[in-house]
């Protein structure tokens, strides 16, 4: 009778034990859920909202050379890769196209998300205001890029009212682990050396940095499509130069 009841005791406990562990792999998969707005954490939500986008646009601006649009490029494996450097004079070397590529990724950003955050606020807005009294000023976004992040900064009042008490937020902050800034900066570096000498020692460069790879692509009308990688995100950055183009794409 002991031993049967021992057995139970232990089919009791592994049920119990699959059904933790398949709860726990669902709520991996599904991922954090930006829909579940807690009152006592608006900025949760906010961040979740902020982060989502943002990995959205550094989807679309990375493999186009810091563009979340671009006009005037070079198609390249079916999409448009923008010119860090060009020129269309043979044997002339390049002109540096984005000399601010940092600032100019930084404002694509902002400019892409602004408009999803504003979204999401009216949504924390309109659930809390079933049960606060909410006040809620202009919206200011800015986006900074830092090794390994994007850092963006929301300053807006946000007053929670409910009978006597209030609560106010004046700051909202979301980081992104990333290394966007870190690609783009030897993205700087190649396009600036290309300007000088019609080429990136490329080589050498991974000796010195062995937490990066680089690869050039030749086409036979002198485009170069630079692909700057950081090994141990694999995440990559690209784009294209046009330095020194030989007549007749030779090269």
């Amino acid at each position: 009778m002991e031993n049967k009841q021992g057995q139970i005791t232990i089919f009791i406990i592994l049920g119990l034990i699959i059904v933790v562990g398949m709860a726990l792999i669902f709520i991996l998969i599904r991922g954090p859920a930006i829909n579940v707005i807690d009152e006592q954490n608006p900025q949760a939500y906010i961040d979740s909202c902020v982060k989502e986008n943002v990995e959205e646009a550094l989807g679309i601006l990375m493999p186009n050379g810091g563009d979340i649009i671009t006009h005037g490029g070079f198609i390249y494996k079916n999409m448009e890769r923008k010119y860090l450097c060009y020129t269309s004079v043979n044997y002339d070397t390049c002109v540096n196209q984005e000399p601010l590529l940092i600032e100019h990724i930084q404002d694509e950003i902002t400019n892409y998300i602004s408009s999803q955050v504003e979204a999401c606020f009216q949504k924390l807005k309109s659930q809390l205001g079933k049960t606060y009294e909410i006040e809620m000023s202009e919206m200011n976004i800015t986006t900074k890029l830092q090794t390994k992040q994007v850092i963006v900064k929301i300053n807006r009042e946000f007053k929670m009212t409910k009978g006597e008490s209030s609560k106010t937020i004046s700051e909202f902050k979301s980081v992104i682990i990333n290394p966007v800034y870190d690609l783009a900066k030897i993205a700087i570096e190649i396009a600036s050396q290309e300007s000088k000498y019609c080429n990136f020692e490329i080589l050498g460069f991974m000796m010195t940095y062995p937490q990066y790879s680089v690869d050039k692509f030749k086409t036979h009308d002198s485009n170069s499509v630079y692909t700057v990688r950081e090994i141990l995100s694999n995440k990559e950055f690209i784009f294209a130069v046009r330095s020194c183009p030989m007549p007749g794409g030779v090269y």
